[in-house]
């Protein structure tokens, strides 16, 4: 029985200051957030409420999630196929726990390496020593340390206080990015200032709108207001003429010497969105996601092909990071054969146009190293019957070198006949 199984049972048959403890130990509700130089109060659940971050961690959570992990057969000479009968592929590909889908345990466990800086999960052995299920714990209650002789150990504190060590293969660790062998940084606190300024951001325009005073337009008298009438009335009429799509841009009569005036953006409101602007691209460089994901377009391409070279940038710089490391923690720690392996299916998020991925095909299909078949498969179509799509094309004006300088008639080697 692992850590977690032993949390959820003491759950089940306690109630009152243990079930709130295993609350809080599993939701970090009783983690206390640091005060930034802007006046803002930061932690990784604070920062959640500014949309930019939760974009961006919604973003790289769902995507990584929404790639299935498939566990491999190498195959002799070359090749491989899917290990469906595999116990490592069950888990990743079918049912990490008895609780989860695959989707919940991949998104839950990058939320957690993007906001607390490592997602971090106890393997759970059978009897034999095989792995069974993987659960995530709390990135905030686990510390990585070094024993007398140098071993790597997780020390998990649980709800009723108690703490229980894990040794380094009882757990995988996704880190976001370490500086030390043993430890990992948090995103959030590192850059917890720039976070701090868009909490601190969202907090004024909050109050500028919810008690500031900024009319769109004015009407200025020259002395007092009229006695004979009262501002509502005049509101009204001015209402009445010329509010309304269809009454713009109506020629307006005031009367009494009043002077009408439009009322622009305040400098002070200009710079508050351009300040908003500012951190938008800040976290968004924390968390390597395009500004165009984050529907910020205006210092991003909005052209097609601009759009789909940035969508590549971001698979290739910003996610295949993740898919290596995840896949090579899982190949360390759960398997324990070197005929398989894990890999990640991430070849849609690179695919082009479908004109583009045609011209690609043909260019295969022609040159001999794609048959009909390998193109349905990466469209994602079933095979042709009776193994019709099987058969490789060959240009038949195409030799191999040595059947060229077998035919050369000066070549000293040649078979020709003199």
């Amino acid at each position: 029985m692992g850590i977690f199984s032993e949390i959820i049972e003491g759950g089940a048959v306690t109630v009152g200051a243990w079930s709130s403890a295993i609350d809080n130990f599993l939701t970090g509700n009783d983690s206390f957030p640091l005060e930034t130089k802007s006046g803002a109060r930061v932690n990784e659940k604070t920062a959640l409420s500014v949309t930019t971050v939760y974009a961006c961690v919604r973003i790289i959570s769902w995507t990584l999630a929404g790639l299935p992990i498939i566990t491999y057969r190498r195959l002799k000479p070359k090749g491989k196929e899917r290990a469906t009968d595999h116990r490592v592929y069950k888990i990743l590909h079918n049912s990490p726990n008895p609780e989860m889908t695959p989707f919940k345990y991949k998104a839950l466990t990058s939320i957690h390496q993007n906001l607390y800086g490592a997602g971090i999960s106890e393997i759970e052995f059978d009897k034999a020593g095989q792995p069974v299920a993987l659960w995530p714990l709390p990135p905030w209650r686990v510390k990585p340390f070094r024993t007398t002789k140098k071993a790597l150990v997780y020390k998990v504190w649980l709800p009723n206080g108690n703490t229980q060590n894990l040794a380094a293969h009882q757990v995988v660790v996704f880190e976001a990015l370490q500086t030390h062998s043993d430890r990992w940084l948090s995103p959030i606190g590192v850059h917890r200032e720039t976070v701090g300024m868009a909490l601190a951001l969202k907090e004024f325009g909050a109050l500028t709108f919810g008690q500031g005073t900024n009319p769109a337009s004015q009407l200025i008298f020259p002395g007092k207001f009229p006695e004979e009438m009262s501002s509502e009335s005049h509101r009204n009429t001015l209402a009445e003429k010329y509010q309304g799509l269809s009454k713009s841009h109506r020629l307006m009569f005031t009367e009494h010497g009043a002077k009408f005036e439009k009322v622009g953006l305040p400098p002070a409101d200009a710079q508050y969105l351009e300040s908003q602007n500012h951190t938008v691209a800040e976290i968004a460089r924390m968390f390597n996601v395009p500004l165009f994901l984050l529907n910020l377009l205006e210092k991003a391409t909005t052209y097609g092909k601009g759009l789909e070279e940035i969508m590549r940038g971001f698979v290739n710089f910003g996610l295949t990071p993740y898919f290596v490391q995840w896949e090579q923690e899982f190949n360390k720690k759960l398997i324990f054969e070197d005929v398989f392996f894990n890999e990640f299916l991430f070849d849609a998020l690179l695919r082009g146009n479908i004109k583009d991925r045609y011209a690609a095909y043909a260019s295969g299909r022609m040159w001999g190293h794609l048959n009909v078949d390998e193109i349905r498969e990466l469209e994602n179509r079933n095979p042709l019957p009776d193994n019709e799509g099987q058969p490789y094309l060959s240009p038949s004006n195409m030799i191999t070198t040595s059947e060229l300088m077998k035919n050369d008639p000066t070549n000293k080697n040649s078979n020709n006949d003199e």
